[in-house]
């Protein structure tokens, strides 16, 4: 593993993001197949979006990883406001979160959006150790939340992105954060806990289109207007095909335990009725996290961010004040913990 790297050398431009762009996640350790029944194709009309204003501009910053990666950060809102960093799933884009960034949170929180490795503008390389070797994914968190200055920021991880916390805390702790958002957050490949998923990595290309659209539909339970979900589609087409299979052999090993040593507030959101990450996954997360609150949306599927925006808007401000008011961890609690030496 590379150390850490010892110079941040952004660089910077000035990007204008459209109105309505958002993405949804994949997930990789599901089954290859489709071999569950899938839901009858969704009524366009009753759809879940609402008109949103235009991402306003800001400036694109890239910022190097300690393995020689260019990642692409987004800084919005109020510059001196509690901080919070996105992360986005496997196969989308810092878009997703769109209904946050255009929302009265930036009026209120300092916002830091990324694209992950291997997605949106960031850096794509194919070779396996990029993504499955430890640290990789918790390094680039890091080199985000440092390459931006941010102090003491909650982080939001959905999806894969909680894969993504759960690396960074096995390799940094939580000593610099102020609160974790698991947000129908993968944090075990127990097959179990995973609902299937269509066969993208297929070799014939109109069995992967169509893989990708069931996936999509998958993701709702309301689905978005036409015009949005083209969007989606287009982000996960984005990302080299050959990530979704290198995705499927990211090593977990360690995570409960970084989940049992958690000591700073912890908010764990789940759609009812998600059909890919299951509810007893989200369960079984508070269970492991001391002190944890699990807040279920009914009727809400994958992404409960776009689905229900209003709520989970609201849900997250009010959470992150309080994790910006609670007391950081005692240093003698963390030794109690994680083990550490005085």
């Amino acid at each position: 593993m590379v150390g850490k790297a010892q110079h941040w050398l952004p660089r910077v431009r000035i990007a204008t993001f459209g109105a309505g762009a958002l993405a949804l996640s994949a997930l990789s350790s599901a089954a290859a197949g489709c071999a569950a029944e899938r839901p009858p194709e969704p009524v366009v009309a009753a759809s879940a979006a609402v008109t949103r204003p235009a991402l306003p501009a800001t400036k694109q910053v890239y910022v190097k990883t300690p393995d020689g990666l260019s990642i692409a950060v987004q800084p919005w809102g109020a510059p001196e406001g509690p901080e919070v960093v996105f992360i986005h799933g496997l196969a989308q884009s810092h878009l997703s979160w769109a209904p946050q960034i255009t929302s009265g949170l930036a009026k209120q929180f300092r916002l830091v959006t990324y694209d992950l490795r291997g997605h949106g503008v960031s850096d794509k390389p194919l070779e396996a150790a990029f993504y499955q070797e430890d640290r990789r994914w918790g390094d680039e968190l890091a080199a985000v939340i440092e390459g931006t200055g941010l102090k003491r920021p909650v982080v939001v991880g959905w999806s894969l992105g909680g894969v993504v916390i759960l690396d960074y805390l096995r390799a940094h702790g939580d000593k610099k954060l102020a609160g974790v958002v698991f947000v129908d957050a993968v944090t075990s490949f127990d097959p179990a806990l995973l609902g299937p998923k269509p066969p993208v990595t297929s070799e014939d290309l109109p069995t992967r289109l169509g893989a990708m659209r069931q996936f999509l539909r998958d993701c709702f339970a309301v689905p978005p207007p036409p015009a949005e979900f083209e969007t989606m589609l287009a982000y996960n087409a984005m990302v080299p095909v050959e990530l979704h299979t290198l995705i499927k052999d990211i090593s977990l090993a360690g995570a409960d335990e970084s989940l049992r040593a958690l000591s700073v507030p912890t908010l764990v959101i789940q759609g009812a009725a998600d059909r890919l990450v299951k509810t007893e996954m989200s369960t079984r997360t508070t269970s492991l996290v001391r002190g944890a609150r699990l807040s279920t949306y009914e009727g809400v599927g994958h992404a409960p961010f776009y689905e229900a925006s209003e709520r989970f808007n609201a849900e997250l401000a009010n959470f992150v004040r309080e994790a910006n008011t609670a007391a950081p961890p005692r240093q003698a609690d963390r030794i109690a913990v994680e083990g550490e030496q005085p």
